[in-house]
């Protein structure tokens, strides 16, 4: 039997094993590709070998990837590190899809190499682990997982047709392809329009496991989508104690009743009429925040219910009176890939002209980075000198800063689950679920 004949018998196979994945199964098409280990796949077509080994669960480890858009590089990834963290996870889906004896050895070999609580089907969590691991061990793991080629995830396939935007390959390492292809087309414009094939082609992984899995496609491009929200519910957590590491002391214009002694006050009235013998103070030294950045996380994994919940914790936040100046700076900033909205509140009267129109913006990828980029420009520009804490409210999954920030940062995630994610040490974790 010919490899070309082997690998149609095994996605015929997967097909009839996976009617809903059939039609697309059908639709890759078969490139024969001297250069590549095995095969590989781009998500559109299956390149293989012919001097190869083609066998049911490298062809099963490269359907994962097509259905789970590991071929797009999520921004600022390492391009080695996500290769192992897709070839992982892949080969934990198959067990998801295609049951094996051998996959669940595999999976209980995943399970065993990555820190407890994280999820080895979700390729972003994953990714976030290899960061913490030495070559050695990278070494190791590579060995044992990879199955596939993945050099046209990267650089541009040979020609080929059926998928509308046939491209040149490259000659070089697929690690250090040129930015632009031979047909003049930029890799930012061809992962894009790959990614928008890829979309069309397969059926969503979140619709077809019920949202349990998610694609990994953390940071991959911003969302356009707008979506007006309403403050129905109550804020759950109690921030204050936390929020006094960012507290500054300050004199504030207003009365100070506490510390006002009314005997000396009413003597005088008593005494001489109409003349008190001491007016109130005009101003009191307080201990509050008066200056903080809230981020959220407006991604399409962060739900409309999961985005009410961060503002409802962060209206119940800015209407504590003991926390906050009377005069605030608090910026309020949405992201999801981008930067995608960014307002100053500078009282309470002003939050509660912004919470009755609220607009969330997004629902792309996800990408931490650009709410630290628009702080540190900020910062360098004067217009946050007295910055002392940083909120981010997420799920926990996207691509996290690697530089430590000077001043303190929090990520706030909606369930304990996000705290066994593998995160910068510099950053405070907390927890709006329970932890009991």
């Amino acid at each position: 039997m010919t490899e070309t004949d082997a690998l149609s018998r095994y996605l015929f196979k997967a097909g009839a094993a996976l009617p809903f994945l059939r039609a697309p199964i059908e639709q890759l098409e078969r490139v024969p590709d001297g250069d590549v280990r095995h095969m590989g796949t781009d998500g559109l077509r299956v390149f293989y070998n012919p001097r190869g080994a083609i066998d049911g669960p490298g062809v099963s480890h490269m359907l994962m990837h097509c259905l789970f858009r590991h071929p797009i590089l999520p921004a600022g990834a390492i391009k080695p590190l996500w290769d192992l963290a897709c070839d992982i996870s892949a080969e934990y889906l198959r067990g998801d899809f295609f049951s094996s004896g051998e996959g669940n050895q595999v999976r209980r070999e995943i399970a065993e190499a990555l820190p407890e609580g994280v999820d080895p089907r979700g390729a972003g969590a994953v990714y976030r682990c290899l960061m913490e691991l030495f070559e050695d061990e990278l070494e190791l793991l590579q060995t044992r997982f990879r199955r596939d080629d993945h050099r046209y995830w990267y650089a541009p396939p040979p020609q080929a047709t059926g998928d509308g935007f046939a491209l040149q390959k490259d000659a070089g390492d697929h690690h250090n392809a040129e930015e632009k292809t031979d047909v003049g087309m930029d890799k930012r414009t061809y992962a894009q329009r790959l990614a928008d094939a890829l979309d069309q082609r397969w059926p969503s992984p979140e619709g077809l496991t019920g949202g349990t899995i998610k694609t990994g496609r953390f940071g991959l491009t911003p969302g356009s989508r707008q979506e007006k929200m309403l403050l129905r519910e109550a804020a759950k957590y109690d921030f204050s104690r936390y929020l006094r590491r960012f507290s500054t002391t300050r004199e504030e214009l207003r009365l100070d009743l506490d510390n006002f002694d009314y005997i000396p006050y009413y003597y005088g009235f008593q005494r001489y009429g109409n003349l008190p013998m001491i007016e109130p103070l005009e101003y009191s030294e307080r201990f509050r925040v008066e200056s903080l950045v809230i981020a959220i996380d407006t991604s399409g994994s962060c739900t409309r219910p999961v985005v009410q919940r961060f503002l409802a914790e962060i209206e119940g936040m800015l209407m504590r009176h003991d926390s906050f100046f009377s005069r605030m700076e608090v910026h309020i900033i949405q992201c999801d890939a981008i930067v995608q909205s960014h307002t100053v509140i500078h009282s309470v009267d002003e939050w509660q002209r912004y919470a009755r129109d609220i607009v969330i913006k997004g629902r792309g990828g996800t990408n931490f980075q650009p709410v630290f980029d628009l702080v540190e420009k900020m910062r360098k520009g004067g217009a946050l000198k007295r910055l002392k804490g940083l909120l981010y409210f997420t799920d926990g999954d996207g691509v996290y800063p690697r530089k430590p920030t000077p001043y303190e940062t929090a990520f706030v995630f909606t369930n304990r689950r996000a705290l066994g994610y593998s995160l910068p040490k510099w950053i405070v974790p907390l927890c709006l679920e329970p932890i009991i």
